[in-house]
C-alpha cells in the first residue's frame, strides 16, 4: 500500500495517533491546571499517564483500527478504542492505587481532543485516497465515473456533493413538513413567531413576578438554554422517522438517502431561527442586554451545533431503520440529557471537581457558549470551544460514515 492510503494502516497510523495522544494530554492538563500545576502533575504522574495512552493505542489495535480490514465503521472503532482504553486504564490504576498525578478530568478532555484530532487526519487522508480512486476509475472508463447508489468511491465528499445536487428535493421536503405542521390552522405560519412570544411571556411572568427567584433575569437564563435544547430535541426525535417512515419513497426513487436526515435537521433549524428572530429583540430591548461584538460568535456556535446535530441524526436515522426500539430509547435519552445539561441550573452549581466532566455532556458546550454570550456577557473559554468543535466535527464525520455504510441497504431495512 502506497501513497496517502499507507497512512491509514499499520505503524504510521499508530504513530500519528500516539503523537496526537501525547499532544492532547499536554493540552488537557494545561486546560485543567495552571502552567505550574500542570507541570507538577505531569512530572509526578508521567507513568500512569503513559499507561493511559498505551491502553488507548492497544485498544485501537485490538479493535483493528490500524488494519486494512478494520476500515468499516472506523469512527465507531476509534471512539470505542480511545474512550474504552482510557476508562479501563483509569479504573485499573485506581484499583492498584497507582494513579498519583493522574487527573480524571484531564483524561476526559484528552479523550475528546484525541478523538477530534484522529477523526480529522483520517478524514483528510480518506478524502485524498478517494480522490485518487475516483481519478483512476475515470481514466479506466474514459473519463466517465460510474456511480452505484451508496457505494461510490467518493464516499463522504461525493455524498455531500450529490446532496447539493438534490438541494431542490431537500427544500421540497422541508417545505412540505412546514406546510403539514400548520395545515388547517387559522394563523398558519404565524404560529412560528407567536409560539416563542407566548413562551417568553410565560417564563418572564413565572420567574420574575410569581416565583421571584434571587437570580437576576433568571427567565432569560432559562430561555437561552431551553430554545437551543428544543432545537436539538426536535431534530433527534424526528430523525428516528427520517428514514424509517419513508419506505415507499426509498423503494421508488433513486436519490442520495442522506437528504432525509438533512431535511429533519433543516426543518427544525428553520423553526429555531424563527424563534431566535423573536428572541433576540427581546434580549436587546426587554432584558436590556447590550449589543456587543461577542454576539457575532452566536452563528459560529450555531454552525457547530448544526454539524453535531446532523451527525447524530444520521446515526439515529440509520439505527431506527433497522431497530424500531431506537425511537423509544431516544425519548428516554432526551429526557435524561435535559437534566444533565445546565438549562435550569447554572454551571457553577455543579461541584468544581465535576465541572470539566460535566462539560462533556453532548449539548452542554453549546448551551454554555450561548449563556456566556447572552447572559454572562463574556467570551466562551477555550475548553468550551474545544469540546464544541470536537463534538461537531467528530459526530458529523462518524454519522456520515455510519449512514453511508448502510445507505444501499435502507430500502430493504424499512
Amino acid at each position: 500500500m502506497t501513497g496517502p492510503a499507507a497512512f491509514r494502516v499499520g505503524w504510521r497510523a499508530l504513530a500519528l495517533d500516539g503523537v496526537l495522544a501525547i499532544a492532547a494530554t499536554l493540552v488537557a492538563y494545561r486546560l485543567r491546571f495552571s502552567s505550574g500545576e500542570a507541570l507538577g502533575f505531569l512530572s509526578v504522574g508521567w507513568l500512569p499517564i503513559a499507561l493511559v495512552v498505551t491502553a488507548q493505542l492497544a485498544a485501537g489495535w485490538v479493535l483493528r483500527l490500524y488494519r486494512a480490514d478494520g476500515h468499516t465503521m472506523w469512527p465507531v472503532r476509534l471512539g470505542a478504542a480511545f474512550v474504552g482504553g482510557a476508562a479501563v486504564a483509569v479504573l485499573a490504576l485506581a484499583w492498584a492505587s497507582a494513579d498519583q498525578g493522574l487527573s480524571r478530568q484531564a483524561v476526559a478532555s484528552q479523550v475528546a481532543l484525541l478523538c477530534l484530532g484522529a477523526v480529522l487526519w483520517r478524514a483528510l487522508v480518506g478524502l485524498r485516497v478517494r480522490e485518487q480512486q475516483a481519478q483512476a476509475i475515470r481514466e479506466q472508463f474514459g473519463g466517465q465515473l460510474l456511480v452505484v447508489q451508496g457505494e461510490d468511491v467518493s464516499s463522504m465528499a461525493g455524498s455531500l456533493t450529490r446532496t447539493w445536487e438534490y438541494r431542490h428535493l431537500l427544500m421540497n421536503l422541508v417545505t412540505k413538513d412546514l406546510k403539514l405542521k400548520y395545515q388547517r390552522s387559522l394563523l398558519g405560519f404565524a404560529w412560528s413567531l407567536l409560539n416563542p412570544l407566548i413562551m417568553i411571556a410565560v417564563y418572564t411572568l413565572a420567574f420574575t413576578y410569581v416565583m421571584k427567584l434571587p437570580t437576576p433575569r433568571f427567565a432569560l437564563f432559562i430561555l437561552i438554554g431551553l430554545l437551543s435544547w428544543n432545537f436539538f430535541a426536535g431534530a433527534v426525535m424526528s430523525a428516528t422517522d427520517a428514514v424509517a417512515a419513508q419506505g415507499a419513497l426509498l423503494r421508488s426513487v433513486v436519490f442520495p438517502r442522506v437528504v432525509l436526515p438533512f431535511a429533519a435537521v433543516l426543518f427544525n433549524l428553520v423553526q429555531y431561527l424563527l424563534t431566535m428572530a423573536v428572541f433576540l429583540p427581546v434580549v436587546l430591548f426587554i432584558y436590556q442586554v447590550p449589543a456587543e461584538p461577542r454576539m457575532l460568535l452566536f452563528p459560529v456556535f450555531l454552525g457547530l451545533q448544526v454539524f453535531f446535530i446532523t451527525g447524530l441524526t444520521m446515526v439515529l436515522a440509520t439505527a431506527a431503520a433497522a431497530f424500531r426500539d431506537v425511537k423509544h430509547l431516544v425519548d428516554v435519552g432526551v429526557a435524561i440529557g435535559f437534566w444533565l445539561t445546565p438549562i435550569i441550573y447554572e454551571p457553577t452549581m455543579v461541584p468544581e471537581q465535576f465541572r470539566q466532566v460535566a462539560l462533556l455532556v453532548p449539548m452542554t458546550s453549546f448551551i454554555r457558549a450561548y449563556q456566556d454570550i447572552f447572559y454572562y456577557g463574556v467570551t466562551p473559554e477555550l475548553s468550551i470551544w474545544l469540546v464544541a468543535s470536537a463534538y461537531a466535527v467528530g459526530t458529523f464525520v462518524c454519522g456520515l460514515s455510519v449512514f453511508l455504510a448502510y445507505e444501499s441497504q435502507m430500502p430493504e431495512l424499512v
